[in-house]
């Protein structure tokens, strides 16, 4: 069961008080997992940055939370805040796009003030630029030739969009990577998909076989390593 507890915020920029929710607790029925680090339950996308229905000024929700809960007839006269869903091109052609130059755009004004929220934004990155080749249809998907076509425009198209956010995909992770060893407790397994997504596949192979549980999860990377394939893929 999933349950959210209502919370106010104030915006940082224009000072507008709106209600929000953080979430409490959660069951898990079904997940996909991807080796980069995303789980498609909806829990690796629960928002952590807000959006003013007022301003759209950007902010961490958990900075603009209230320290003192308001009473439940105040909640009720509050708007609720905005997140990326409430985004006027979310549902654009080129939303993906877009979704990539929203988390670069913060990133580049300093929207992230501690190491925590830099790797936040750069984790959201690493996943909208893999979004762009993470979902594509397979080709045993089409049940004729016009379903083929279709199919195969769509590849070329979003595999033309990978190689233009290429070059920062893998700045991103450098910088991701930095953040990521000097946080501690290092995954050598993930840390070794870091090093094999910005293509070093040696130093990812060095990485990977440090690893102690050669298990299917090893086998599978090592796979993807030997045949030099820097792809996100499902685990």
């Amino acid at each position: 069961m999933t349950t959210f507890h209502q919370i106010a915020v104030k915006c940082p920029h224009c000072g507008l008080l709106m209600s929000d929710y953080e979430l409490m607790s959660y069951t898990v029925h079904k997940s996909t997992t991807y080796s980069d680090g995303l789980c498609d339950n909806g829990i690796s996308k629960i928002k952590d940055i807000g959006i003013c229905v007022n301003c759209n000024g950007t902010f961490w929700r958990e900075d603009a939370k209230l320290t003192e809960e308001l009473d439940w007839k105040a909640m009720e006269e509050l708007d609720n805040s905005l997140d990326m869903m409430d985004l006027p091109w979310k549902f654009d052609d080129d939303r993906q796009e877009k979704q990539i130059l929203f988390y670069k755009e913060l990133l580049e004004n300093g929207f992230a003030d501690n190491e925590w929220k830099e790797t936040y934004l750069r984790t959201r990155l690493w996943w909208s630029v893999n979004d762009l080749v993470r979902y594509l249809s397979a080709w045993y998907d089409a049940r004729n030739i016009k379903q083929f076509k279709g199919i195969l425009r769509h590849r070329l198209e979003n595999f033309r969009l990978f190689n233009k956010y290429k070059k920062l995909l893998h700045h991103n992770l450098d910088k991701l990577i930095f953040l990521y060893i000097k946080g501690g407790n290092v995954d050598l397994l993930y840390l070794a998909d870091m090093y094999r997504e910005k293509e070093d596949f040696s130093k990812a192979l060095e990485i990977l076989l440090k690893v102690e549980k050669k298990d299917a999860l090893y086998n599978q990377m090592k796979h993807k390593i030997r045949r030099k394939n820097s792809q996100v893929y499902q685990l």
